[in-house]
């Protein structure tokens, strides 16, 4: 190239300016330079170009036939210019002498027309792409129309035309929202990909922009069909694109925007698995430094906020907020991308903030929309969109900051979006429900009631403009929804506002498409509105609790399982309050279930024998084995952690597989559930099947709501049969004890066992005696007498297990009663019965199950860690242990001794699995933050967590006695989970566990450990269904004892399980 301008140069230096091919000369030099410039990058040779064709054109004549020639080069010059440089008075002269070059051109000649046309069309969309102005776009549409229509059929050039005239259209059609314009695009594309032969280097991208198109249609009309072939062009188009060629990464890109908007409208979790799995098979095939690095970039972002936005890993939403950052880092500030990256960041910040509450994320989130709204002129395509995102994130923070100021602007920012966006805009429903919102918070400020109808308007609309199918259907209708129930709750006569509101919400909850947790909202508020009306709320709570295996998505981890159940707990308290209320005890029990401890039911289910399926079908059986043992695997996964370097596979790529195997396993249980006699597989058990947990003695539910609080009792034998307690008297108390729960929480809620000298820095005897009196005459008593069970028992007494829900999983049942000095026998539940907990009746069900001959000698393990990392030393921990030796020597019964700095995480895993029976005397956490975090310390900095104990699979195990603080305290944002280390040694396979409601007391542990250890080794072979006799036995002791008198000392003592 260096020589051909060389050559040209010397040819054109010794050519006078008279001379016939001086123009020619110039112009094809300025061509050499030009091609040079676009090899090396040296701009003197750009302007060169540039100069030298100019000189060209001034020095031929308009009459001359090659001037439309020399004009057409100048355009190729000055827009390769305007192009690097920004310059708009390049793109000006470009579109000009590309106009007149069209002028001078005869009509005899259609090639070089169709030609020329084409250039001019091509420099009215760069203007157009950078300026906006819709009448270039539009001049564009008819110079490709005219240039395509000169060329005929056989031309092999007639394909490109086509497919230029189709990209115009698009963008017109964008503009415009005319049907026409689309039909015609998609036209020119269909003929464009017909006229292209296969093996052609333009097919696939030709392929692959027709499947844009019909993406296109489908959003704005619709067509199942349609959005079947967008896909398959594109899956085509990228099947038929080498990995090595560049292209391929832009048709990932376009294949992964069809499968997100085809899940959109179907739901097929494997779509939305797939479009995030191109995006970043796409951004990993792209450079640094590439042009759309930055495109690529925001489309896996878009692609992972969509899948948070269905299955709420905050993996994804971390994941998408860090690739639009990275776009917008790599995108100068005048590119006419920028805004648009500006907003998808806006989007994902506010979605984060939504879930996590950080005022940061919504800071930034506002500066995100405030640039992308600066960079939409008017008449911006996308305009109304960004001021309505702006207004709708000043509101969240005129919420959250309490700026008057911030609520004012957010309304006129989205009435002003309303306002130029017309109906034809896909976010035009978006803006307007949120406009709703708007006016909503105006009228609880204001009391204005024109504010109240003209958000039920204006959201009549949205719902309206949104197609049925579309995955934003049921927001739309939710929202209508709590517009028209804050109308009637305004105006308590305009009972058609309730009636219509029932109606919206209904249709919500029984759609198909949409976030798991809107449907679930709706069917929630469908069911409120019924009973307003008089109306049975039956239908719409079951709906409800049928979502709760979508809210809790078993391709999610567990913590962000337990963040979608936060809000769960509450409804399915009402719903079986409701179900009472309908004289339906059965079906309230049946709820409760389905709605108690989700996370361990399905991780039972994932563990559940498959003897009689692998009878039936061992591909099936086999095929499901598989996948629950990987989804057990990957839901414990925590996202907190920071992988380390070649430690195996990356917390992405295990969500990745987990949705995978999620979704398989979904589609293999419905293949299962075809079988005979399998058509309930797995399905939420029935009260025939949860009558067996009364085994062993009573079983009481107890159900607080804001409706009721009910005691639902099953006994032994009567299967089918659910006794019905109403604790009415209990209903009045139950706020004073709900907060005394609390207070007494944070009283005792320390992680460490106490000295008795720190015993009075805890807690008044006087406050626990107000507590245990209220649950005694509240609750106890009443079942007692249901149970008839009215004469005090000083030995053989019969068991009874509690199954507590809501602010009662924190309250000491077991210990309620009257005493003091107006104690007497018979005033306290320990005169009657033996308490025990359970976190289900699945749970419980499950502990009866008879285990398997172990081939293991039984032996005990027994962990002492008094100097745990951080923690004060608890002394008394090695005498405790030393009681269970000496107890265990005195049977002939082997002890496998783990202390201090033996008891490290790897040798107590080790043991617990070939030890019955384990003893743990440490400390114990309970983590606020993350509850699956909560631990017993064990030797150095290890801990054994509970999100570990939950992954042991334990075949031998029996009982366990876990002499640590708060190991049965649970989460206060999980009551109905039982997000605690007993319940997790329960799932990891124990059948009984002894663990503390709260603090204990260093120097009683090893005296309630020798009590319990002495009455349960009594009998050969040992029985773990002694450990809560032999806990109601060691307590007695404690309490008749010199500290006894004191609450704190016996009252965290629980036991769980058979």
């Amino acid at each position: 190239m260096n020589r051909a301008v060389q050559v040209m140069q010397e040819v054109s230096d010794t050519t006078p300016d008279s001379h016939d091919t001086k123009p020619q000369r110039l112009s094809i030099l300025g061509g050499c330079l030009l091609t040079r410039f676009l090899q090396q990058g040296n701009i003197s040779d750009l302007h060169r170009s540039v100069l030298l064709r100019e000189r060209a054109v001034q020095l031929t004549p308009d009459g001359t036939s090659s001037k439309p020639s020399w004009l057409t080069n100048l355009g190729a010059s000055l827009g390769t210019r305007a192009k690097h440089l920004g310059s708009l008075e390049d793109m000006h002269r470009c579109v000009s002498v590309c106009e007149k070059a069209v002028q001078l051109t005869k009509d005899t000649q259609p090639e070089e027309m169709a030609g020329r046309m084409g250039n001019l069309a091509l420099a009215l969309d760069s203007r157009y792409a950078k300026l906006g102005n819709i009448n270039d776009l539009q001049k564009s549409v008819v110079a490709h129309e005219n240039a395509a229509r000169m060329i005929p059929d056989g031309d092999p050039e007639k394909a490109a035309f086509l497919s230029n005239l189709a990209a115009a259209l698009a963008s017109l059609f964008g503009c415009l929202g005319s049907a026409d314009h689309l039909h015609r695009c998609i036209a020119a594309g269909e003929d464009a990909l017909r006229l292209t032969p296969d093996g052609h280097t333009s097919r696939a991208t030709r392929m692959s922009n027709l499947g844009g198109y019909l993406l296109t249609e489908f959003e704005n009309f619709g067509g199942l069909h349609i959005i079947q072939r967008s896909v398959s062009l594109r899956e085509t188009a990228v099947r038929i694109t080498p990995v090595e060629i560049p292209d391929r990464p832009m048709m990932l890109v376009h294949l992964g925007e069809s499968l997100d908007a085809r899940f959109r409208h179907l739901a097929d979790w494997d779509d939305l698995n797939r479009a995030v799995s191109v995006g970043e098979e796409a951004v990993q095939l792209t450079p640094d430094g590439h042009q759309h690095k930055a495109s690529r970039l925001t489309q896996l972002g878009g692609a992972l906020a969509t899948r948070f936005d269905h299955l709420g890993s905050l993996d994804d939403i971390h994941r998408s907020v860090s690739m639009h950052e990275n776009a917008v880092q790599l995108t100068p500030k005048d590119h006419p991308r920028c805004g648009y990256y500006f907003m998808n960041l806006g989007n994902s910040l506010m979605r984060r903030f939504e879930v996590l509450s950080h005022l940061k994320d919504l800071q930034n989130s506002v500066s995100a929309y405030e640039r992308a709204v600066r960079l939409a002129p008017d008449g911006h395509p996308e305009k109304a969109t960004r001021l309505a995102s702006l207004g709708s994130c000043l509101y969240r923070r005129s919420v959250q900051l309490g700026s008057i100021e911030d609520l004012h602007k957010s309304l006129s920012l989205a009435e002003d979006a309303v306002q130029i966006a017309p109906d034809s805009n896909p976010d035009k429903p978006m803006t307007l429900t949120n406009l709703g919102e708007l006016l909503v918070q105006r009228h609880q400020k204001l009391g204005d009631l024109k504010d109240l109808l003209k958000s039920v308007s204006v959201r009549k609309k949205a719902v309206q403009l949104t197609p049925n199918g579309h995955p934003n259907k049921p927001v739309m209708l939710m929202n209508l929804g709590a517009s028209l129930l804050k109308v009637f709750l305004y105006n308590k006569f305009d009972m058609d506002a309730l009636r219509e509101a029932k109606s919206v919400h209904q249709t919500a909850a029984c759609l198909t498409t949409g976030p798991a947790d809107i449907r679930f909202d709706s069917a929630s508020r469908w069911a409120m509105c019924c009973s307003m009306l008089k109306q049975s709320p039956m239908e719409a709570w079951q709906i409800a609790l049928n979502l709760l295996p979508e809210l809790a998505w078993l391709g999610l981890s567990i913590p962000d399982r337990h963040r979608h159940l936060e809000k769960a707990g509450s409804i399915v308290r009402d719903a079986a309050a409701s179900a009472l209320a309908a004289g339906h005890p059965e079906t309230a029990v049946e709820w409760l279930e389905q709605g108690r401890s989700v996370i361990w039911g399905q991780l039972l289910n994932l563990r559940t024998p498959l003897d009689a399926l692998r009878d039936k079908d061992p591909h099936l059986a086999g095929k499901l084995l598989a996948l629950s043992a990987q989804l057990e695997r990957s839901g414990t996964r925590n996202y907190g952690d920071t992988p380390q370097q070649d430690s195996g596979p990356s917390l992405q790529l295990i969500a990745e597989k987990a949705f995978e195997a999620a979704h398989q396993r979904d589609k293999l249980l419905k293949e299962i559930r075809k079988l005979a006699g399998f058509e309930r597989f797995l399905l939420p058990k029935t009260i025939s099947e949860l009558s067996i947990a009364a085994h062993g003695g009573p079983v009481v539910i107890l159900n607080v709501s804001s409706m009721s609080s009910d005691a639902l009792i099953l006994t032994p034998g009567m299967e089918n049969e659910v006794m019905h307690i109403p604790l009415i008297d209990f209903k009045e108390q139950y706020n004073y004890v709900e907060g005394l729960a609390k207070s007494i929480g944070k009283l005792v809620g320390r992680n460490t066992r106490l000295k008795l000298k720190q015993e009075d820095q805890v807690t008044s005897d006087e406050q626990f005696q107000h507590m245990l009196s209220s649950l005694w005459t509240g609750i106890v008593k009443p079942i007692l007498n249901g149970l008839a069970f009215n004469t005090p028992q000083k030995s053989a007494q019969q068991r009874i297990w509690w199954c507590l829900t809501g602010s009662l999983a924190f309250l000491p049942i077991h210990a309620a009663g009257i005493y003091g000095k107006e104690g007497t026998l018979g005033s306290k539940i320990s005169d009657y019965v033996i308490s025990s907990y359970t976190p289900s009746l699945t749970a419980l069900i499950e502990g009866q199950r008879p285990h398997s001959a172990s081939p293991n000698t039984f032996q005990i393990l027994a962990v002492a860690q008094p100097t745990a990392s951080g923690q004060i030393v608890i002394p008394e921990t090695r005498t405790e242990i030393k009681h269970i030796e000496r107890i265990a020597q005195g049977r002939e019964i082997p002890v496998v001794t783990l202390m201090e700095n033996t008891a490290t995480l790897a040798a107590v895993q080790e043991k617990m699995k070939e030890c019955q029976w384990a003893h743990f005397a440490c400390h114990g956490v309970q983590n606020a933050d993350q509850p699956t975090e909560s631990a017993l310390l064990l030797a150095g900095d290890s801990r054994l967590t509970l999100s570990k104990i939950i992954q042991l699979a334990l075949p031998n195990a029996n009982f366990v006695f876990l002499s640590a603080c708060q190991t049965a305290m649970g989460d206060s944002k999980l009551q109905e989970e039982s997000v605690h280390l007993a319940a997790g040694m329960l799932l990891a396979g124990y059948k009984g566990v002894i663990a503390t409601m709260w603090t204990i007391m260093d120097q009683d542990a090893p005296q309630v450990a020798k009590d319990v250890y002495g009455h349960m080794l009594e009998v050969s072979p040992p029985d773990t269904t002694k450990a809560a006799e032999a806990l109601h036995i060691a307590i007695q002791k404690l309490r008749e004892g010199p500290n006894g008198k004191s609450f704190l000392h016996w009252v965290p003592y629980i036991h769980f399980g058979v």
